[in-house]
């Protein structure tokens, strides 16, 4: 995550101590700001609301830290499409794509 390690020092706390907050190891925290690996959709959406930031600022996508904060939020059943989508292989999201384009022509 471009962003984890400067929201985390405006807080001035430990990766230890953020990690505990978001229900995950350290090693899972410190793998994310190093870029090692990314969090699912849902840890996003609950990093940006623990640091108050919009996910596209947290993602480096925007310099405006609230650009989202007047967009409608999620209802649980897109959160849970958006999480399904998330855990389908590159090729069974270009799949389900296409399939969806053919659908609502």
């Amino acid at each position: 995550m471009i962003r984890l390690l400067e929201l985390r020092a405006e807080k001035a706390m430990s990766q230890r101590q953020i990690a505990k907050v978001l229900s995950i190891s350290q090693g899972t925290y410190n793998n994310w700001e190093n870029g090692n690996t990314q969090p699912s959709i849902e840890q996003l959406i609950q990093i940006s609301k623990f640091f108050d930031v919009s996910v596209d600022y947290l993602i480096g996508n925007s310099q405006d830290m609230e650009s989202a904060a007047f967009a409608k939020p999620l209802s649980k059943r897109e959160t849970q499409l958006l999480t399904a989508f998330g855990s389908l292989s590159e090729e069974q999201q270009n799949s389900l794509i296409s399939f969806l384009e053919k659908i609502n022509l």
